[in-house]
């Protein structure tokens, strides 16, 4: 019986570690991308300029903003985008957090277990490389006691010489 698969895994590395620092990095960068996006803010509409306005004066006296986007002033469609009050905004800072710190978990976790099937696949393969040589070990030693045992039961050949 021969191994066929002479592909032997090596493990390269290891699996990454919590940094703190890259949590951090991480969630700036959500946190960053929050507030330069129109996810920091919230979207005010009317069909007539008379309820868009008053939308937009309930909000401003709840403590929104206006934001950088243009304000839409289409007949029927009256739009602006308005930019949360503070403290709407760490709400949403808080649960980007906590999502970007779910992530880089669920990432760790996956690299871990990555590495873990690896290892697994190695001392899986040592062990059946080790099988294979002492089976192939237990046949030669049979076949040599079996090659002794019929050398014993015939006598050589005699055959003369011309």
């Amino acid at each position: 019986m021969t191994n066929t698969n002479t592909d032997k895994i090596v493990i390269k590395g290891i699996p990454a570690k919590f940094d703190p620092n890259e949590l951090e990095r991480r969630q700036q960068q959500h946190k960053f991308a929050y507030q330069q996006t129109q996810q920091c803010c919230e979207m005010v509409r009317g069909a007539i300029p008379q309820l868009f306005l008053q939308a937009v004066s309930d909000k401003i006296a709840a403590g929104y903003s206006f934001s950088k986007y243009p304000i839409n002033m289409e007949s029927l469609n009256y739009f602006a985008h308005l930019v949360k009050p503070p403290a709407m905004q760490e709400v949403d800072i808080a649960t980007i957090n906590n999502d970007v710190r779910d992530a880089y978990k669920a990432e760790l976790e996956a690299d871990h277990a990555k590495y873990q099937n690896l290892l697994l696949e190695q001392l899986l393969q040592v062990e059946e490389q080790k099988q294979v040589k002492a089976a192939a070990s237990a046949k030669e030693k049979l076949m040599a006691r079996l090659q002794k045992e019929v050398a014993d039961c015939y006598a050589p050949l005699v055959f003369p010489d011309a």
